[in-house]
């Protein structure tokens, strides 16, 4: 397991130095014209990583499984009086999702309540209550659910409620306690059927349907996806422009800072937008790259979650995997037209302080259980 900690410690801030670079890339589009928003978005961005991979690098040796439960608690708390604290910011592309600390830096505490719920669920899922186990189950799933709400109909903000929902259903269907097997097989037969509702919903039929509301943004993403050329100057011009970017960049792309479309009014180029930069300055060549690097991020992960006996640590693992594949296939899928847009970004490669915070601290949760099923 120390070989896969390694392997994950050397990718991640590979991936970080390389995120940064194309974030400051991908800005060139906002900052043509104006030299000094370029200098002030470099800085940001650096302080960004720096400050991320410090906080990578210290809980590192945090031992966070050695903390009580009520400081779980407190910081449950906190976060959440930062989500409800985000209405006080006002909104921005429809969500109340950030905390505004002056020009340049915001925080987005919904980022960090997804890393607190694998964190959380480590904790009150693992151990064996025997009839208590049940209890447990319900607190944590009304924990959850309490997070799902604020963000989703508080903050406006579905793309983080979705992953922050993903990633609970997932880590409760972990732990084995006899008490749990019935509501997780009932659990399992709503995954199946929302596969069927979700090709239900992007079938013709029921596209049909939702034009009669594309006024509203979150139905016009949905509708643009099922097919974007309909509303090629509306909802659908920057996909199409996404789309455009791929195909431009060919095998090899056009060089770094070489992207043409970054330049053509694409919402948040840094952000949700990053991957068809990435793809049209370094091609399908430095799409693989990423992908090897997330590869190396994450198999680890994913090899010791099978390895260890230990449940708390399987929860932990399996739960950052979750979130990152959450955000990976949310974010590829909707710059690609697989899947409506969610606003999520690209973890460790968007910009976005709050989600390089979490992410890294997300894979320090991970590495720290590595290291201690290693020592078992």
């Amino acid at each position: 397991m120390m070989i896969g900690y390694r392997i994950i410690l050397i990718a991640a801030i590979v991936t970080v130095i390389l995120g940064s670079l194309m974030v400051v890339s991908a800005e060139m589009g906002n900052g043509a014209g104006d030299t000094q928003y370029l200098t002030k978005m470099i800085i940001r961005q650096s302080a960004y990583a720096s400050v991320g991979l410090i906080v990578y690098a210290i809980f590192l040796w945090i031992p966070v499984y050695r903390f009580r439960t009520y400081l779980f608690w407190f910081a449950y708390l906190a976060v959440l009086a930062a989500l409800i604290g985000c209405r006080f910011f006002g909104q921005t592309n429809g969500a109340y999702a950030w905390i505004r600390l002056g020009p340049m830096f915001t925080i987005q505490p919904s980022e960090f309540a997804k890393v607190l719920m694998i964190a959380l669920a480590g904790k009150l899922l693992s151990v064996d209550r025997g009839e208590k186990n049940l209890d447990s189950f319900k607190t944590y799933a009304l924990a959850a659910s309490v997070y799902f709400v604020i963000i989703a109909f508080v903050q406006h903000d579905l793309g983080s409620a979705v992953v922050l929902f993903v990633i609970c259903y997932c880590m409760m269907l972990i732990p084995g306690h006899k008490q749990l097997r019935k509501i997780q097989g009932l659990m399992i037969l709503g995954v199946l059927i929302a596969i069927v509702g979700i090709v239900f919903f992007m079938s013709p039929p029921f596209t049909t349907f939702l034009k009669k509301y594309a006024d509203d943004y979150r139905v016009a993403r949905f509708l643009a996806a099922a097919d974007p050329f309909l509303y090629q100057y509306d909802n659908g011009y920057h996909l199409i422009m996404s789309l455009v970017s791929f195909a431009n960049g060919g095998l090899t792309g056009l060089g770094y800072g070489n992207s043409i479309h970054k330049y053509m009014n694409f919402p948040n180029p840094s952000n949700d937008f990053i991957l068809p930069v990435i793809v049209e300055e370094t091609g399908i060549l430095g799409f693989i790259a990423f992908l090897i690097l997330y590869g190396c991020l994450l198999i680890p992960i994913v090899s010791a979650s099978f390895k260890t006996e230990r449940l708390s640590s399987k929860i932990v693992m399996l739960g950052v995997f979750t979130y990152f594949i959450t955000h990976f296939i949310l974010n590829i899928g909707g710059v690609s037209g697989l899947i409506p847009l969610t606003g999520v970004p690209l973890l460790m490669v968007s910009s976005g302080g709050s989600s390089l915070l979490a992410s890294l601290i997300a894979l320090a949760l991970a590495q720290s259980e590595m290291k201690r099923a290693s020592q078992k």
